[in-house]
């Protein structure tokens, strides 16, 4: 198994970005053998990240870099429109199924803890006890809308777009809502992770604040020019939070897991968050830039 992750560790090192979905068949033989099903966490390849933009592009940056991942992100074309179900299955089922407790699992977003099971349906998923400490005990996950799916009226393709979905029990879930994130004084709800519900707004984990930076900024830059807004107050949710989500991205830089889910979402809907394959793009872009959009 140690030979397989260190094997899957290079694969993800110099796989080009957009030469992945040409890999398919061995890069998902390779990934379906090593995830099965206990995926240590690995350092970060040391080498040049997946996304690979051609020369001229690795020396844009602000509105330039912005609008080049803008046009980088949109999806290859398929021959179906995904749906949310779809897209449900696949998360539960493989995207976000890394194993844990020694067999497959998910390790949900906010609580950090692993409901196992190894189906395609999130009522097949259980919380063992109390294992999240917030007073509920939860029997079954949901997909958690990290820009909520209220602000777009729930319309595709942004309600099945993976890079911004996340396992979560629905407790956590429902607390947080269509809440801006935010640094939280005094909690009124809290997991043992340390996600944190308070008159601030939601606090993820310190192990899910960068997923959650990463996915935003994937957000903005593919869909700001959609109906993204649609009773939010904007400046409250996302102008006033682009410093600290730039710092979130910082402290809590991807893991192993979070750059196989990045590959394995680009095989499922044909785009990758380039966020996560550098995270620095968000440093190039630029606080000024992020909030003008």
């Amino acid at each position: 198994m140690k030979r397989i992750n260190v094997l899957l560790a290079a694969v993800l090192t110099v796989l080009p970005f957009s030469n992945l979905a040409a890999q398919t068949p061995a890069f998902e033989s390779l990934v379906n053998s090593a995830a099965g099903f206990s995926f240590p966490a690995l350092p970060l390849p040391a080498g040049p990240r997946l996304f690979n933009s051609p020369a001229g592009a690795r020396e844009l940056s602000g509105e330039a870099l912005f609008n080049y991942l803008h046009e980088a992100t949109a999806p290859a074309p398929r021959k179906a429109i995904l749906s949310y179900d779809s897209s449900r299955a696949f998360m539960y089922s493989k995207a976000d199924n890394t194993g844990c407790d020694g067999g497959p699992g998910i390790i949900t977003l906010y609580s950090r803890v692993c409901a196992k099971g190894a189906s395609d349906n999130g009522n097949a998923y259980r919380e063992t006890g109390d294992r999240n400490k917030d007073g509920v005990v939860d029997n079954f996950i949901n997909a958690e809308h990290i820009w909520p799916q209220s602000y777009f009226n729930s319309s595709l393709p942004m309600v099945a777009d993976l890079h911004h979905l996340a396992p979560t029990f629905p407790t956590p879930n429902g607390r947080r809502g269509n809440l801006k994130f935010a640094r939280v004084a005094k909690a009124i709800y809290s997991t043992s992770s340390g996600s944190m519900l308070g008159k601030e707004g939601f606090e993820p984990a310190d192990e899910a604040k960068g997923n959650v930076a990463r996915a935003l900024f994937y957000f903005v830059v593919r869909y700001y020019d959609r109906n993204i807004r649609q009773g939010m107050n904007y400046d409250a949710f996302w102008i006033n939070n682009v410093p600290m989500l730039l710092e979130w991205n910082r402290q809590d830089p991807p893991d192993a897991d979070e750059l196989r889910r990045n590959a394995l979402v680009e095989e499922f809907q044909g785009n990758r968050n380039p966020f996560v394959d550098d995270p620095e793009l968000a440093e190039r872009i630029g606080e000024q830039v992020f909030r003008a959009h």
